[in-house]
């Protein structure tokens, strides 16, 4: 899963805030700006002071982009959690 933050460079062209005002107003660094630039991750204190400038919930600044194989690694997962309570089932019958 990747996280995106177009929807927060977006809110900020809209209300006509340049970037620099946003991380002094903010109180975000340098780096911390370029992982947002780049969709790295970030703290989520950095989420919140992002959210609570703009008085939004992290979803109108953010977008979580599921794996394409998403689903089928669901599906392994459960098989294998499956497989461990059986055998963990047979370890308390021993």
């Amino acid at each position: 899963m990747k996280v995106e933050f177009n929807r927060l460079f977006e809110k900020l062209k809209a209300e006509g805030i340049t970037q620099k005002q946003f991380r002094d107003s903010v109180g975000i660094g340098g780096t911390t700006f370029k992982k947002l630039r780049g969709n790295e991750s970030i703290t989520t204190e950095t989420i919140c002071k992002v959210c609570d400038y703009f008085h939004c919930m992290p979803d109108e600044i953010m977008e979580f982009i599921p794996d394409t194989d998403y689903i089928e690694k669901q599906k392994a997962k459960e098989e294998v959690q499956a497989q461990i309570d059986q055998l963990q089932a047979k370890l308390k019958n021993l």
